[in-house]
């Protein structure tokens, strides 16, 4: 089981205009002209854990995303095949898997460990469980573990590749969390559920877990399962929707909401091409 010590949040709706740059400067100026949004976000989420915490120089950056710096990628595409010219040394530089991770272990003076993870699916639940093996084999004793998704532009047909619904508003964000080993001083415990089950797996391990007073589901659930859960553990909704548009990574977002409110425990359930994973927060 993993501690949470601070978490912070910058979640972005699909129409809710902001000028990610501008906020950025005023928190971490000094790192706005070789950043893109991308990496800028990521300053920007990361900022309202350093106002809260001074951070050990040894605690383990673990960064997460769903589709990574996509715009930065799109962005040479279009340097070298468009335009027919060699990428512009920024963009390069910044396409880099771990660039916005060297960005802000810099801006936290971290230097220990910094990994960078993408992946659609469970990305966030397999760093969580990263974290844990990490913890508890003591090979950190602190580990700052966050997610960043920029919003894709339209012009790339986003709803395809992530196969979702087109009428899904697509968000943003960077969410955060400090995790240890540690119970003093902790806002909660987090846990994940290490197997993956399928539909009948879950039904059947659901209906063998203690009660819990929310849940809460990934926004890839169908209605039906949902329906399903629901009539097996009739708890109450922790809602988020309304101020959550879809980002591979806003479970951070969801999670650390329910910790702000301290109000009992949560079972997240999240799903994915027919596979789901549960995250338990107390």
């Amino acid at each position: 089981m993993m501690y949470v010590h601070c978490t912070a949040s910058v979640n972005i709706k699909q129409d809710q205009p902001i000028d990610v740059k501008a906020e950025c400067k005023k928190v971490a100026s000094s790192f706005v002209r070789r950043t893109d949004r991308f990496i800028q976000l990521g300053l920007l989420g990361v900022s309202g854990i350093k106002e809260q915490q001074v951070l050990d120089k040894n605690t383990a950056l673990f960064m997460v995303s769903g589709q990574g710096n996509l715009s930065v990628f799109n962005r040479l595409c279009q340097q070298r095949y468009v335009e027919n010219m060699p990428p512009k040394p920024v963009d390069f530089i910044n396409s880099l898997s771990n660039t916005a991770g060297f960005y802000i272990a810099k801006y936290l003076e971290l230097e220990s460990k910094n990994l960078n993870l993408a992946q659609q699916g469970f990305v966030v639940e397999n760093a969580l469980l990263l974290a844990d093996a990490n913890l508890k084999t003591k090979q950190e004793k602190c580990i700052l573990l966050g997610g960043v998704d920029e919003k894709v532009d339209a012009s790339n047909s986003p709803h395809d590749y992530l196969d979702l619904p087109l009428n899904t508003q697509l968000g943003e964000g960077s969410n955060w969390m400090l995790l240890s080993g540690e119970v003093e001083g902790a806002q909660a415990s987090i846990e994940v559920a290490t197997p993956q089950f399928n539909q009948q797996t879950l039904l059947a391990y659901l209906a063998l877990l203690t009660p819990t007073t929310h849940i809460a589901f990934g926004q890839r659930m169908s209605n039906e399962m949902i329906d399903s859960i629901q009539l097996l553990l009739p708890c109450l909704l922790f809602e988020y929707r309304d101020e959550c548009d879809f980002y591979e990574t806003n479970i951070l977002y969801v999670l650390n909401k329910f910790i702000k409110q301290q109000q009992g425990n949560l079972l997240f359930i999240d799903g994915f091409e027919g596979q789901y994973k549960i995250i338990i927060v107390i």
